[in-house]
């Protein structure tokens, strides 16, 4: 029954990120193109930050339903720590787009589940799902953009 629960919990997560992954990522797109500690955004094509965003997000939902492997995980963000050295974005505003990712999403989910998750454990194991998954990703970003650099050495 717990594991249902769960299953539960994680679908409706999934379903709210899937469904509102738009507005999430409008507000994202609004908040790293004005944010002093992401500047190097601002040349950035709109489109290709959209699409980066949903990637992640569709990712995400894979992730928390256990059907994306954590190889998959690895090389995408390698590549992508990779392609942000290539435009020369500091290393710093790179990790704080992906902050501002995770972020946004937070914000729009504790509005959406504010009053309806009262399974305090469930939303945590949820909660845990998406941390590990952004942890990885930066990690991986960051070795990508790490291994950019050591070719330069």
């Amino acid at each position: 029954m717990d594991r249902i629960k769960k299953s539960i919990v994680s679908n409706r997560f999934v379903r709210l990120i899937e469904e509102n992954h738009q507005e999430i990522i409008e507000h994202f797109m609004n908040d790293v193109s004005r944010n002093k500690k992401t500047i190097a955004y601002r040349n950035m094509d709109p489109h290709d930050l959209y699409e980066i965003g949903s990637r992640v997000y569709r990712e995400l939902s894979k992730w928390i339903e256990k059907g994306l492997p954590k190889e998959e995980v690895k090389e995408y963000y390698r590549k992508l720590g990779k392609i942000r050295h290539s435009e020369g974005i500091p290393f710093s505003q790179f990790f704080q787009a992906l902050v501002l990712l995770k972020r946004h999403m937070w914000l729009f989910i504790k509005r959406q589940l504010e009053n309806e998750m009262t399974d305090y454990k469930q939303a945590i194991e949820v909660s845990d799902r998406v941390v590990l998954f952004f942890d990885r990703a930066a990690y991986y970003m960051l070795t990508g953009y790490e291994e950019e650099i050591g070719k330069k050495w």
